[in-house]
């Protein structure tokens, strides 16, 4: 009985550094959704000093786009504070949540609609913790925004002295539409069968296809002359996406049919 007891003990103390280790539950991004409420609910006692959030993205300068997957990056530092354990919760909202979440490593979605990090997340390497996820822009207006709320714990395995941030990206929806292209860009044939062959222009380009529901189902670097195998997608309507890199991007429909 006295060796369990002591394992058990062991075990206690053995918990995470901060309470909610494997991230807590939605409503805790500082978003309207939120109620405003951020890791400050659970964790208190500590002031934020040297500590930053950035929140960075693979957008555009034009702005986003309907139906489309963009990398949303939210970075801890600490500035030389002690923080071993830090973790986050985020969410893209106006006037209530807008796309969709697919987490990344170290991440997962909670609630649906907030994304925050998992207990093989939380750890600081070299005064940083950083985690890259999905979101689909579904029909966001412009102006919409991510909310974060991050945390900065002291590993002193409960929930005081430890530090809360916010921060907030307000995010530009794109004026080009479909049917405005920056780029010279041919497809044929369309509609296409097994195959669509692409005349691009000169330059860096990405070339991207997504089926009507946002998911991504074809990502290239652009060749002049390239082809894009058909054959196995489903017949449908699919939106094209090439993007330069200076910035000018083309989108068009492409119908594959069988």
């Amino acid at each position: 009985m006295k060796k369990v007891l002591f394992a058990l003990a062991a075990a206690a103390v053995a918990l995470p550094a901060f309470t909610n280790a494997n991230g807590p539950g939605g409503g805790k991004s500082g978003s309207p959704a939120s109620n405003g409420q951020t890791c400050s609910s659970c964790h208190s006692g500590a002031s934020i000093s040297t500590q930053t959030v950035s929140i960075s993205t693979d957008i555009p300068s034009t702005g986003f786009v309907p139906n489309t997957n963009y990398q949303i990056t939210v970075t801890n530092s600490t500035g030389g504070a002690s923080n071993p354990r830090s973790g986050f919760q985020a969410s893209v909202e106006s006037a209530g949540h807008q796309g969709s979440l697919t987490a990344g490593t170290g991440s997962k979605v909670v609630n649906t609609s907030f994304v925050t990090h998992t207990s093989s997340g939380n750890t600081v390497s070299n005064g940083q913790a950083a985690w890259t996820f999905t979101w689909n822009s579904g029909n966001a207006p412009d102006g919409t925004t991510i909310y974060v709320s991050s945390l900065f714990a002291n590993g002193n395995n409960n929930d005081n002295g430890d530090a809360v941030a916010t921060q907030t990206l307000a995010l530009t929806r794109s004026t080009i539409g479909l049917d405005e292209p920056q780029l010279a860009v041919g497809i044929s044939p369309n509609p296409a069968n097994d195959v669509v062959t692409l005349e691009l222009p000169e330059g860096l380009t990405v070339v991207r296809a997504f089926a009507l529901n946002g998911a991504e189902v074809y990502r290239s670097t652009g060749v002049n002359g390239m082809r894009i195998l058909t054959a196995d997608w489903p017949a449908g309507t699919y939106v094209l996406d090439v993007r330069h890199a200076d910035g000018r991007q083309f989108r068009d429909r492409i119908q594959v049919v069988h």
